[in-house]
């Protein structure tokens, strides 16, 4: 089946919510309402995965810092002198599992990155997700900061801060 990543437009709010709800336990789905300001303050960092007319899967960044963990349910606030680009929100229809559609969001991401030069992608991986991004290059940066500490127990079960370095 093909495939189509293309950037999410604000019409796509209401199924990226529903792929969402899908993919995640209830309580870390996040309303609507901030998805779509998500989307107004980084649209240039969202994408959305299309299969037969349908958004299928997507993911959600915007610009950060190196070494800041955004908590669960909070607005984006992108960072003025970003040097991260910071993926709040992967997620995959299950019935689209396993055909590499995560990968190719993820590279759109990586795509960016290299236009803008940021040196670093960061994100907070939940539920049994970490060997993935492991695989992608990423690895945990354990902190030790109570601000940064809190903001990762902000997410229901296991949560780790991941980083991957980039040249440049």
């Amino acid at each position: 089946m093909a495939v189509l990543i293309r950037p999410m437009q604000l019409q796509d709010v209401p199924a990226v919510f529903a792929v969402q709800a899908r993919a995640y336990v209830p309580a870390m789905v996040e309303p609507v309402e901030l998805i779509a300001q998500r989307w107004h303050v980084a649209p240039d960092t969202a994408w959305v995965a299309v299969a037969e007319g349908s958004v299928c899967a997507y993911l959600m960044a915007y610009p950060s810092r190196y070494g800041k963990i955004a908590p669960l349910g909070q607005a984006f606030e992108p960072a003025q002198q970003a040097d991260a680009l910071y993926l709040h929100d992967l997620a995959v229809d299950a019935a689209m599992a396993g055909q590499g559609i995560g990968v190719q969001l993820v590279q759109q991401a990586w795509d960016y990155m290299s236009q803008t030069g940021m040196g670093f992608s960061c994100l907070v991986s939940v539920q049994s997700t970490k060997t993935f991004w492991e695989r992608l290059g990423y690895s945990e940066l354990v902190t030790s900061s109570p601000d940064q500490l809190a903001s990762l127990q902000s997410y229901t079960g296991p949560a780790y801060y991941l980083v991957r370095q980039f040249p440049g």
